[in-house]
């Protein structure tokens, strides 16, 4: 009864007899009344940094991903010791839209079952009060999805594959970007967890940091933590982007560059310090790669302090050592921003015939990806490489404020099927985990965030590797900037993809001669369609799927 008595209010929720508040979601749910509790784009106190005792926990430590039908548990603790009157959890869908809310007189010991019908990533805040103002909001996120490693293969046979840039240098042990895994988990439980559910989402390639310690020209290279790593990836059947770098020891630069006192892993080194590295890299991992990239971003200061030529003359001696162990396997360049466009031009011709991919790296919006694509193929076209091959091997858009969690699904969706459209043989998202530590940074574009919290982007990836398995590109309906609609055909239906890019929502009537026709929302929930011959949904900004069984014509007006 004090329990009872200590509920403020459950709008779109109960309370259960064994003592947990229920919440049941699904997709299209009505919003609720926020009350006093802030929009998602408002300023609030982190509470990750700045009142640790406020807690929201998955039951099992870091199980943040659920298949169809579990039931998602979370205990939250906010004792009187934080200062506050009462804690306020809401749950809001993927297209920001609060679906439900309760809250408690503090102190605050309580369990949340999270049931879902259907398939969807939430998101959930729980807001620390002091009558009506919020001191601290904490931010957690969970999915119900279905694993898509049945997919996989079909992914990796298919003419478009989808992989993610991983970075357990980073991220799994601490460093200069902050704490490397969450508190609950050791370094091994994050690696193995960061890994696996990127394997339950279906990508297929990852192009790790290769995390070695030389400490001197006279020591051998310390492979374990990098060893352990990357096995996580390639024990799970991911093919590697093996990007090649610099050995980064003090001792390893050109004699020019000793005095520098930034990362010595920026500067070029010496030939034979180089050599030995790549072969040892090679020699560990180079069975597992898809392609070989020379470095990363050169044409960006950030990354390359060297002069151009000098970043030429180590694709020489980089190049040698991967033919001299992989003859066969694809290189591609470091990942072209353009950022220094004449550096940018002289890699192209220089490395035109050393490299057989093109690799670029375009973040931000869909506008931006066709921006560098095109100048990525002009270039090409100047320095006349023939029918080249492309792969964007880094794509991301920065959530860097939580209404920004649906701008960054939405975009990355919509960038794959930019990319599949425009004859890109693969992509790399950015980036598996976000690694400066809790949500709410400058630096965060992972679709699982510090604490293996899947973010919107996680379902709205999820759900286009499942929807799109086994498809092949067949032609562009429209590309203007109101509305993007891309037809895939697969083996028993034609599929139209459509989004519209600068987010004004539109109606669109789809057209075509299938015998059944069902949309697809943009965690991958299905709704029949009444008229299979004129199918009419709404253009936004995550793409829709609209699938016709048996159609040989589609079309959008």
């Amino acid at each position: 009864m004090q329990r009872l008595l200590r509920v403020l209010f459950c709008t779109g929720a109960m309370t259960m007899a064994q003592g947990a508040t229920e919440m049941a979601l699904r997709p299209g749910q009505a919003a609720v009344d926020l009350g006093k509790v802030p929009r998602l784009w408002d300023a609030v106190a982190d509470a990750d940094r700045v009142q640790p005792l406020l807690t929201l926990d998955a039951e099992a430590a870091c199980r943040w991903v659920l298949a169809p039908g579990e039931t998602m548990r979370v205990h939250l603790q906010a004792p009187a010791a934080v200062g506050g009157t009462r804690a306020v959890l809401t749950v809001w869908d993927w297209q920001r839209s609060p679906v439900s809310q309760a809250g408690w007189a503090l102190p605050v010991d309580e369990w949340v079952a999270l049931t879902v019908t259907g398939r969807g990533v939430y998101l959930l805040t729980l807001d620390l009060f002091d009558g009506d103002t919020c001191l601290a909001r904490l931010p957690r996120s969970f999915a119900v999805l279905p694993s898509n490693e049945d997919k996989r293969e079909t992914w990796r046979q298919g003419e478009f594959w989808v992989g993610v840039c991983c970075f357990p240098g980073r991220q799994h042990w601490r460093n200069d970007f902050g704490p490397g895994h969450p508190p609950q988990l050791t370094e091994e439980q994050t690696r193995e967890m960061d890994a696996e559910l990127s394997r339950r989402l279906g990508v297929t390639v990852a192009r790790p940091d290769i995390a070695a310690v030389w400490p001197a020209a006279d020591q051998p290279i310390d492979f374990a933590r990098a060893d352990a790593a990357i096995a996580a990836w390639t024990s799970r059947g991911f093919a590697l982007d093996l990007q090649l770098w610099n050995p980064g020891a003090d001792w390893s630069v050109l004699p020019k560059y000793a005095a520098v006192t930034d990362p010595k892993w920026r500067y070029p080194a010496r030939e034979e310090a180089l050599r030995a590295f790549v072969g040892a890299c090679l020699d560990r991992w180079g069975s597992y790669a898809k392609l070989v990239e020379l470095g990363n971003e050169t044409d960006n200061p950030d990354f390359w302090r060297g002069t151009p030529e000098e970043y030429l003359r180590w694709c020489e001696v980089v190049t040698e050592e991967v033919r001299r162990r992989l003859p066969d396997i694809p290189i591609a360049n470091g990942g072209y921003t353009f950022m220094l466009p004449e550096w940018s031009g002289q890699y192209i011709r220089a490395l035109r015939e050393a490299t057989q991919i093109q690799a670029y790296h375009a973040h931000g919006g869909v506008d931006l990806t066709k921006q560098l694509l095109t100048t990525l193929r002009t270039g090409l076209a100047a320095a006349a490489v023939a029918r080249p091959r492309v792969v964007n091997t880094e794509m991301g858009f920065c959530a860097w404020r939580l209404d920004m969690e649906r701008h960054m699904a939405a975009t990355a969706v919509q960038k794959l099927l930019y990319c599949w459209a425009h004859g890109n043989e693969g992509a790399l998202l950015y980036c598996s985990r976000e690694y400066t530590g809790p949500r709410l940074t400058a630096n965060d574009w992972g679709y699982l965030d510090y604490f293996l919290c899947p973010r919107f982007m996680y379902g709205a990836v999820g759900a286009f590797i499942d929807h799109l398995a086994g498809a092949r590109f067949e032609r562009i309906a429209a590309e203007t900037d109101g509305l993007h609609a891309y037809v895939f055909a697969t083996p028993d239906a034609r599929v139209l993809a459509l989004f519209a890019p600068n987010d004004q929502e539109r109606e669109v009537t789809v057209e075509s001669d299938g015998k059944a026709a069902l949309s697809v929302d943009p965690m991958g929930n299905e709704t029949p369609a009444e008229n299979p011959a004129l199918v009419r949904v709404k253009a936004g900004l995550y793409p829709t799927l609209v699938r016709c069984a048996g159609a040989t014509t589609i079309s959008v007006k």
